[in-house]
């Protein structure tokens, strides 16, 4: 049996990316899966969002909004329920990167950050629980935090205190659902090579110290994850295979956090 044989699975920030990745992988472990996005087409290579979410199964779902909005989460809690009928799985990828000098950012840099990152999953978090303690049969929360919720690197202040944030809420939830059956973990992955910290990345100073911070070498031309590999990290904690977890960070990076 496919490991999320007939969950149903909402992927927030599910077009590109490693939720992009998620949404797919779980598609073909079974799941009926709905996509949240801010926009209407791939940040990976433009595919608009129709023919995407087509080819995850014949009643897959798409919602547009902003995670930052409640009115947006709570409409798209209730349109996945409505039209697939429950909510089984939630995994929260949407966020942005932050990589800005403290003297460059701004108050609302640090704002939206916060906002995006940490509220926008506070908010799917919260609406999600609400329609899982409905349900006869509970459901599982994916976080996406990031290895920096345990590690620094400079530049990435807002970035740091946002995902550190999510690491945090996670534990705090997984204590408070945990009596009901509701698993609450939190996937934490390291530098993958994705459209959206491309620009970063690429810089060559910032590839040869990712580079140095990462212990493991695969013997292969790209050091960092690809979205596929930290996806399969998402559906270890989405299904069965983790049932006896919840309240943890797992971390995905290659060894970054050992240092």
């Amino acid at each position: 049996m496919a490991k999320l044989d007939a969950k149903v699975a909402l992927v927030t920030g599910g077009l590109s990316g490693i939720g992009r990745a998620t949404a797919e992988l779980f598609a073909t472990e079974g799941a009926r899966l709905a996509v949240f996005d801010a926009r209407e087409e791939s940040r990976d290579d433009g595919l608009p969002a129709a023919e995407l979410v087509s080819r995850l199964g014949p009643d897959a779902v798409f919602v547009r909004g902003d995670v930052r909005e409640a009115a947006d989460v709570e409409r798209a809690v209730a349109e996945v329920v409505e039209r697939l009928g429950a909510l089984h799985v939630l995994v929260n990828f949407a966020g942005i990167n932050m990589f800005r000098p403290l003297d460059q950012l701004t108050v609302e840099d640090y704002d939206l950050a916060m906002a995006v990152n940490a509220r926008g999953t506070f908010l799917f978090c919260k609406y999600a629980i609400a329609q899982m303690r409905r349900q006869e049969e509970r459901g599982v929360i994916v976080n996406v935090a990031s290895n920096f919720a345990f590690v620094a690197e400079p530049e990435a202040t807002a970035y740091c205190a946002s995902k550190g944030a999510v690491a945090s809420m996670t534990k705090a939830l997984a204590l408070e659902v945990g009596p009901l059956g509701i698993r609450v973990n939190a996937l934490c992955p390291g530098a993958t090579a994705t459209e959206l910290n491309r620009e970063h990345r690429t810089r060559p100073e910032v590839a040869a110290e990712w580079k140095r911070k990462t212990p493991l070498d695969l013997r292969r031309e790209q050091f960092l994850a690809y979205p596929q590999e930290i996806a399969r990290a998402a559906l270890f904690l989405a299904c069965d295979d983790s049932l006896y977890m919840t309240g943890s960070n797992l971390i995905v990076d290659g060894g970054w956090n050992a240092q």
